[in-house]
């Protein structure tokens, strides 16, 4: 199952950079004041989100490494 989760976590994480990628160049294409602003606000939201999922699934590496030395020294 945490094998299922991490290859999900970097699929998501991924798809979040993409995403970005795409409002920045439809923003390129109609540079107003509030597209501007609007491109900030998720850019910064998504960021954070791409964070917290990198941290959530640095530790369930970290853990399921853990789980697979502990099983072959047993």
């Amino acid at each position: 199952m945490a094998a299922v989760r991490l290859r999900f976590g970097s699929w998501l994480s991924l798809a979040l950079e993409f995403q970005l990628g795409a409002d920045i160049v439809a923003t390129t294409t109609s540079p107003n004041r509030d597209h501007l602003i609007q491109l900030a606000v998720v850019a910064v939201i998504r960021t954070f989100l791409n964070l917290f999922l990198a941290r959530e699934l640095e530790e369930e590496r970290r853990v399921a490494a853990e789980r697979r030395s502990d099983a072959a020294r047993a």
